[in-house]
């Protein structure tokens, strides 16, 4: 499952949220405050991988 995360307009709380796909846009409240509709932001993600250079093609420089 995703993990959404969101902003509170009113408060200015930042906050995560599990969700699946299909109830990605449900309304939801801020933890927070109780406001409603907090903005959905757009998130970047880090793939991960091992920090060793070696890890190309035999033979490759």
């Amino acid at each position: 499952m995703p993990i959404y995360e969101y902003e509170c307009q009113k408060c200015g709380k930042r906050f995560e949220l599990r969700r699946s796909i299909g109830e990605s846009d449900a309304e939801i409240e801020c933890p927070g405050c109780g406001a409603k509709h907090p903005t959905r932001l757009f998130s970047s993600f880090a793939a991960g991988g091992s920090g060793d250079s070696s890890c190309g093609p035999s033979g490759s420089t």
